[in-house]
């Protein structure tokens, strides 16, 4: 070595011959570029924890004598929906949910509708089965075409119908359009949606109208059940429909035949005078019962054997059509049949008639013979005495009162009705979210 300041050069590894790569035969071998370099010091797998910004900091800190770490950005957040709009669509799904729900179950139901039968025979005293919700049935039973009610809404007119074997727990309802003709003849057959009445929404007039009309289920009872209860000081009486407590708000009916028979002779064809002279001479206890708008009205003890008989002679010598509509001509021996009724606490037995409380002026009386008339009976402190062996049939009269768990038969709505309404609703909901 000589004297100078000049040093030899370190040979390092990468000088080293020994340490070149050798390019495998039949390749040509290539000096690296500045841009290997650069990928050789930077790992693109930081780009996706770093991001740009932290690998360009992380360049720079390799230079820096400052070993402080750089933290990584934060990820930007993708723009949602806004909240206004996920409440809508929330509310909106929860609102389909709510009201399609058991509209979804009908529409999933066959085509053919589920045969129920006579409804007299699946109510069980005046009362329908549970279970029923929903379900497209047929049905058959009498409708109560009397106390038919209409509700007319702005495209057509619906008729309800209350089924009599339901008693207050079926109805149906019959929408008719409002260009066709009214009629009061009904089919005994009901096809549709049976709806709990608790769920219609025309549940609360329907109820109302009920108690308008003062409509009454009759439940007959012979006379001799009435007489055993009232002996027993009972409220329990049996019936046709088998034992059962008189509730509160019913009422019983008495049919009662007298032996006397209404004769009425039409003013077209006999006078006041020859009226009650034709009754007279037909040789029966007899009462004039008066004048009305079409006939003389009498009252006679005519043996029911009798009484075709007694009608011939009335008319013996009068001009009567042979087939006679007009009450005005000739004459008519009718029953004498009326009716008594009260409440449960308004009847009583004394001796061998069946007592029961007058309620108005206007109900009928009982008559008696006496010498060749008929007058009427004595009526002791507002008290009726009828005799036992008169009364024909015994009947409970139970007020129809709506029971909110029946059911009501919405006519002509069918499963394939609900399907396009219900798939434009769930596809309406799909696009909103």
């Amino acid at each position: 070595m000589s004297g100078s300041d000049e040093r030899e050069p370190v040979q390092t590894d990468r000088d080293d011959p020994r340490n070149a790569v050798v390019p495998p035969s039949g390749s040509k071998a290539t000096a690296p570029t500045a841009g290997e370099d650069d990928e050789d010091a930077l790992d693109l797998r930081d780009l996706d924890v770093h991001g740009v910004e932290g690998v360009v900091a992380r360049l720079r800190r390799d230079g820096d004598a400052d070993p402080t770490p750089v933290a990584p950005p934060k990820r930007r957040i993708r723009a949602g929906r806004s909240p206004l709009l996920s409440i809508v669509v929330t509310v909106f799904g929860c609102w389909l949910l709510t009201t399609m729900f058991a509209d979804f179950r009908y529409w999933l139901q066959s085509s053919e509708p589920r045969d129920l039968g006579d409804a007299g025979e699946l109510a069980k005293n005046g009362r329908m089965p549970d279970g029923l919700h929903d379900t497209y049935a047929r049905i058959s039973g009498t409708p109560d075409v009397r106390h038919a009610a209409r509700m007319t809404t702005s495209k057509n007119y619906v008729g309800y119908l209350r089924i009599n074997e339901g008693g207050g727990s079926l109805f149906a309802a019959v929408p008719r359009s409002k260009d066709e003709p009214i009629r009061d003849e009904f089919e005994s057959t009901f096809i549709g949606r049976m709806k709990q009445l608790d769920r219609d929404p025309g549940t609360a007039w329907l109820e109302q109208y009920l108690r308008d009309e003062n409509i009454v289920r009759t439940i007959d009872a012979e006379p001799a059940a009435l007489w055993k209860a009232l002996e027993g000081g009972s409220d329990h009486i049996d019936t046709v429909e088998g034992a059962r407590k008189l509730g509160a708000g019913e009422r019983i009916r008495l049919v009662v035949h007298p032996p006397d028979a209404r004769v009425q002779l039409g003013i077209g064809s006999y006078d006041a005078a020859e009226a009650e002279r034709r009754v007279a001479a037909l040789g029966y206890p007899y009462i004039s019962m008066g004048k009305g708008r079409a006939f003389h009205s009498f009252l006679a003890r005519i043996p029911e054997a009798e009484r075709a008989a007694a009608e011939a002679k009335l008319q013996a010598g009068i001009d009567v059509p042979a087939v006679n509509a007009d009450p005005k001509l000739g004459a008519a021996v009718l029953p004498g049949t009326v009716a008594f009724s009260g409440t449960p606490e308004a009847f009583g037995l004394r001796g061998d008639d069946v007592t029961v409380a007058r309620e108005s002026e206007a109900e009928p009386l009982i008559y008696d013979v006496v010498g060749k008339r008929l007058e009427a009976r004595s009526i002791a402190d507002g008290i009726n005495a009828i005799p036992r062996a008169w009364v024909s049939i015994v009947r409970v009269e139970q007020p129809i009162v709506l029971d909110r768990s029946g059911y009501i038969v919405v006519v002509g709505e069918t499963p394939a009705d609900q399907r396009l309404r219900g798939s434009s609703g769930w596809w309406s909901l799909h696009w909103s979210v």
